[in-house]
């Protein structure tokens, strides 16, 4: 069997929960931000890169560590987290699945590509102003750190490919060490939370949103008392509050909320509006839910679909 090189930073059993099966396969709903087109992929391939997890090894279970690693921890069991969160009879777990759900998020919050591009970005930008400062003075190379890094013969794309490859391994291992991290932060005070709407929610190639206890400070990603939210189908929105200190420290509980009406509107809209600002390249979800879905950096189309809502259940005189 062939070694694996495409591997997904959003995970297929994740994106299934939002496609539609056609025998053996899954395909969801795509909208491209850059393009305004949708599309309906494959969820294999979607919200993939090749070698993205890959290290350097002489065995295939050297090399493919990583990638294993998320199957086996995080993807295989994800089917028996989803049916336990989307039972309305469920208001408790067992901490083991309380690990599960926590640690579920915080992988896909961390292991997201958009970690590398912005990473990549960076150093680009870097590498650029360097390239050319040392071009301009009739230099073969400059410092980089406590690195002298020739440029003799290259041209900036080549050096940027060369940096992007070797770093790529390090950014990998690095994932995998803050996931550990945060879970072990979170599943000290988290309360796991599902919230329930009557409206159409979607997620995207970036499906984590966070967000701080004071809205006026921007959050650190590995703090442990923003709120993470992630949605796991069409209707229903898994939080992570650090609230335990709150109820007790009932940590075994799962808080359920079934939202309706206007309410749930917001809810939904607050999810949809900011999966399309934080993804990358695609929002994603059902056929219904991605032709619904209009970007509203003003609130204005909202506000009018609101007061439509709010007028319809209006008893008429």
């Amino acid at each position: 069997m062939a070694e694996t090189r495409r591997m997904h930073y959003v995970p297929k059993v994740y994106l299934e929960k939002f496609a539609k099966q056609r025998g053996d396969e899954y395909y969801i709903c795509a909208l491209e931000k850059q393009t305004g087109n949708t599309f309906n992929p494959n969820t294999k391939n979607i919200c993939h890169e090749r070698d993205l997890y890959l290290l350097e090894g002489s065995t295939e279970n050297e090399r493919q560590l990583i990638e294993k690693l998320y199957h086996e921890l995080f993807e295989d069991g994800y089917n028996d987290i989803h049916k336990i969160l989307v039972d309305d009879m469920r208001d408790s777990i067992t901490i083991e699945e309380r690990y599960n759900i926590i640690s579920f998020v915080v992988s896909m919050f961390y292991r997201n590509n958009v970690w590398n591009t912005g990473y990549n970005k960076l150093m680009d930008e870097t590498l650029a102003k360097a390239y050319h400062l040392s071009k301009a003075n009739e230099k073969d190379s400059f410092l980089f750190g406590e690195q002298e890094v020739s440029i003799a013969g290259k041209s900036l794309e080549e050096l940027q490919k060369e940096n992007r490859n070797k770093d790529r391994q390090m950014i990998a291992l690095n994932g995998v060490q803050k996931i550990f991290e945060l879970t072990r932060l979170r599943v000290i005070n988290d309360v796991v939370t599902i919230v329930k709407t009557e409206d159409l929610i979607v997620t995207s190639d970036n499906p984590v949103s966070f967000r701080g206890e004071n809205v006026n400070i921007r959050p650190i990603p590995i703090d442990p008392n923003n709120t993470l939210s992630l949605p796991i189908d069409d209707c229903h929105l898994l939080q992570l509050r650090p609230w335990g200190d709150k109820l007790d420290n009932n940590l075994t509980m799962l808080g359920r909320m079934s939202e309706f009406s206007i309410v749930s509107g917001i809810v939904a809209e607050t999810n949809n509006q900011s999966q399309y600002k934080q993804a990358e390249r695609f929002l994603l979800g059902t056929e219904d839910g991605i032709r619904g879905f209009q970007y509203d950096p003003t609130g204005e189309l909202f506000k009018k679909k609101m007061q439509i809502k709010f007028a319809s259940r209006m008893p008429k005189s």
